[in-house]
């Protein structure tokens, strides 16, 4: 992988971060905390700057540099991430949905500029579909990273618990026997006829939606 291709990677694996965190990792830590499934269900509204970017689209285009905004929005994004760390869910949800909004917003606007870099440094055609495969794959990661990659070490770090109405049934189990052994869960899983095949479908079906959404735009651009 060239240059460029990787500086593209990991642009898109840190756009794709806020996603992660707010469709895998923020329900069921918010849900562990004791919060409301009316509360939980309600921060998908925190994905409309990702619908309203057009309106901002213009200005990130043609006031500055693409740099400055990448280096802006990737700085805010670290300090937000940082700053809501130190919130509690169960007293601070507010701030926390602040928190999203401001990293989707962020994520948002940085969508917009990488796009502008990416259509710029692939300049041979040949390069596009690499470079979409690029977009595709490093948003995926990071994503997965972190929804999946925090909430496993969340839960190795024993950061999760059960909800309130249910702890006292999570300690009685507890307290009689030790947890299933992981790996015997992953093997039972397995062993069901079909589980691969399935499981290779869904962490790969989406590639080939998401190739096509991104390089018609690209497409209409080479074609004028």
């Amino acid at each position: 992988m060239n240059s460029k291709l990787l500086f593209l990677a990991l642009l898109y694996f840190v756009q794709g971060m806020p996603y992660g965190l707010q469709s895998s990792l923020l329900p069921i830590y918010l849900r562990t905390s004791g919060l409301s499934l009316t509360k939980i269900s309600l921060t998908k509204a925190l994905y409309f700057p990702w619908i309203l970017k057009v309106l901002w689209a213009p200005l990130v285009d043609r006031v500055g540099t693409k740099k400055r905004w990448l280096v802006g929005s990737m700085l805010v994004l670290s300090l937000t991430c940082l700053a809501s760390s130190m919130l509690s869910p169960a007293t601070d949800f507010t701030a926390i949905a602040a928190a999203m909004l401001a990293m989707n917003f962020l994520a948002s606007v940085q969508d917009i500029a990488v796009d502008g870099v990416a259509v710029r440094l692939l300049s041979r055609r040949e390069e596009v579909g690499y470079g979409n495969t690029v977009q595709v794959v490093g948003y995926k990661l990071g994503s997965v990273l972190a929804g999946g990659g925090l909430l496993a070490v969340m839960d190795l770090a024993g950061d999760l618990d059960a909800p309130p109405e249910n702890r006292t049934c999570s300690e009685q189990r507890k307290a009689q026997a030790k947890g299933p052994n992981p790996w015997a869960i992953w093997q039972d899983l397995l062993a069901v006829p079909s589980t691969k095949w399935t499981a290779i479908f869904v962490l790969t079906y989406k590639l080939g939606e998401q190739g096509a959404v991104t390089m018609f735009p690209l497409f209409l651009w080479t074609i004028t």
